[in-house]
């Protein structure tokens, strides 16, 4: 059995654990508190909210060590969901807990002798609590190709990681259109749950930008546009046909967002959050660096016609191939988990010889 523990705020790593459980089915079980909307067959264990209760005693607090990042002393809800995920790991004899993410919970799984992978996400981790989880863990995994790395990630974190690549679930359809003309005509800005004031503040030049263009705000979003080309639509179940007619998406560059867009291989412009550990702003970044989107002041200078060629990402992995050649190794090799990573590379390296040969 496989466990794979998704934390609560945001619903992106509740979105990776659909993906794993839509590959490796009824062999992995989903922990989490965050309220998604989970594929119908999915097994899933809700934890109790880890946000305070009002039951922790505030003379019993003391400062937590640096392993840990929010450590109440006292709270009966983080007793009572550590209680239940340890119990239902032992009962169905976890052999591997995916902890996408959380330094209590990677400490907590340690402790209780249960090997653990931790999920390392994009930006400057390099801080004690992080580096701590990285070196409990049997290996690391990153939703992102390793070109995407932060320059000042050490080494052995680098050695200690399986780089998946971009994953997601986004099945393209007929419906996704490539625009072949040369001027923008559609334009899609996507927000989630987060915090999107740098997307909110660039909504007006984007319009001055493209006055004839039809400009739709998907997601949340605090303003109240009166400009005549932006119509706002608030959350839709059908993102995906939305974003497959755009021209061009405008979006923040969260993990999950990145992934979308690239799998539909449509230009982006990419507008930074703040997010902790600088994790946007240095994805956008390197998304800049890399070619593989633009940015607001880009706007300026680009015509609609080079906009419309920076569709890059056929350059990058985004099959969630990278994703079943883990499952066919973590499948062969649960008695040899710390040698995944070694093994992970080896048949990458295979693969390109195979295919340059060819």
């Amino acid at each position: 059995m496989i466990g794979y523990y998704a934390h609560q705020q945001g619903s992106g790593h509740c979105n990776y654990a659909q993906i794993f459980s839509d590959e490796f089915q009824r062999d992995l079980h989903i922990f989490s508190s965050y309220p998604f909307k989970f594929s119908e067959g999915s097994n899933i264990v809700f934890l109790e909210n880890e946000d305070p209760d009002g039951t922790s005693k505030k003379g019993n607090q003391s400062s937590p060590p640096d392993y840990l990042h929010y450590s109440p002393v006292g709270q009966k809800s983080i007793q009572q969901r550590s209680l239940k995920l340890l119990s239902h790991l032992v009962e169905a004899s976890c052999d591997l807990l995916i902890v996408d993410v959380s330094a209590e919970i990677a400490a907590l799984s340690r402790a209780a002798s249960i090997p653990y992978a931790y999920v390392k996400l994009p930006g400057n981790r390099n801080d004690p609590g992080h580096l701590q989880a990285f070196q409990g863990a049997a290996f690391l995994l990153a939703y992102y190709p390793q070109e995407f790395e932060h320059p000042e990630v050490p080494d052995w974190v680098k050695k200690k990681t399986i780089y998946l690549d971009f994953i997601s679930r986004i099945k393209v359809t007929a419906e996704n259109k490539i625009n072949q003309e040369h001027f923008i005509q559609k334009i899609v800005i996507m927000s989630g749950n987060g915090g999107n004031a740098e997307l909110e503040r660039a909504i007006e030049k984007v319009a001055l930008r493209f006055p004839k263009a039809q400009i739709q705000l998907l997601g949340k979003f605090a303003v109240n546009s009166r400009i005549p080309n932006v119509h706002s639509l608030g959350f839709v179940n059908n993102v995906q046909d939305y974003l497959q007619k755009a021209d061009l998406i405008i979006a923040n560059c969260g993990l999950n967002t990145i992934s979308e867009i690239i799998h539909l291989n449509k230009p982006y412009l990419a507008i930074p959050e703040a997010r902790p550990f600088s994790e946007q702003d240095e994805m956008c970044k390197i998304l800049a660096r890399l070619g593989y989107a633009i940015n607001l002041k880009d706007l300026s200078i680009l015509s609609d016609k080079e906009i419309l060629n920076t569709r890059n990402f056929a350059r990058v992995g985004h099959t969630n191939q990278k994703l079943k050649d883990f499952k066919s190794l973590l499948n062969k090799n649960f008695h040899n988990l710390v040698q995944l990573p070694s093994l992970f590379r080896e048949v990458q390296e295979n693969k390109a010889v195979h295919e340059f040969s060819v």
